[in-house]
C-alpha cells in the first residue's frame, strides 16, 4: 500500500475518532444536571428555575442576594420564596444573623395535592403551627425537601392544599408518621 493510501486511511481513522469523542462527549450535554433536590414534584421544580446554587447551611447573605435579588422574600410567577436565616438560637427571618437555613416557596393561591401519591423517597410525618392553630401532613425526602400540605380544613385552606414547600439541608429521613422534628 503507498503512503498516499496510508495517510488517507489514517485521516479517516482520526476523523472518525474525533467525531465519536465529540459525540459522546455532548451525548449528557442536553440532558437535565441532577437537582440538588432530585425529588421535587412535576410541576413544583423552583430550585433549578429560582434557587439555584443557594445551598441552605452553607449559602451566605451574598449568594442570597446575587439569587433571589434580596435578603427577604420575593415574588417570582405568583410564587412568595422566602429565605430564612440560621441564628445562634435558631431559624430565624431576620438576614442579618447568619447563614441560609432553608427557603419557603409559598403559593399565591389555592393549589389541591390531596390526590397526590408521594414515592417512597418521601417520609410522611405530622406538625402543628400554633401561631396559627393549623395541622400539616408533611412529606419529605432526605435531600431536605419538605411539602406542607394542610391536614384538615380551616379557615387557611382545605385538607390536601399545598401550604407551602421547603428546600433545607440534607438530612435523615423521619420514620413514617411521626411528628416532624
Amino acid at each position: 500500500m503507498s503512503n498516499t493510501g496510508v495517510r488517507a486511511i489514517l485521516t479517516k481513522a482520526a476523523a472518525a475518532c474525533c467525531a465519536f469523542a465529540s459525540a459522546t462527549s455532548f451525548a449528557g450535554a442536553g440532558e437535565r444536571p441532577r437537582s440538588r433536590y432530585p425529588n421535587e414534584l412535576q410541576g413544583f421544580r423552583f430550585y433549578s428555575k429560582y434557587l439555584a446554587p443557594l445551598q441552605p447551611g452553607q449559602s451566605g447573605e451574598d449568594a442570597v442576594r446575587r439569587v433571589l435579588g434580596d435578603m427577604a422574600a420575593v415574588k417570582r410567577s405568583g410564587w412568595r420564596i422566602t429565605p430564612t436565616y440560621t441564628t445562634k438560637s435558631g431559624p430565624a427571618y431576620n438576614s442579618t444573623l447568619g447563614s441560609l437555613h432553608e427557603i419557603i416557596v409559598r403559593p399565591g393561591g389555592v393549589i389541591p395535592m390531596g390526590a397526590v401519591k408521594f414515592s417512597a423517597e418521601f417520609r410522611h410525618c405530622h406538625s402543628f403551627l400554633t401561631e396559627i392553630n393549623i395541622s400539616f401532613d408533611i412529606y419529605r425526602d432526605r435531600f431536605g425537601l419538605e411539602y406542607w400540605l394542610h391536614k384538615e380544613d380551616s379557615k387557611w385552606g382545605k385538607k390536601g392544599d399545598l401550604y407551602w414547600t421547603v428546600y433545607g439541608e440534607r438530612r435523615p429521613p423521619d420514620l413514617p408518621n411521626t411528628i416532624c422534628g
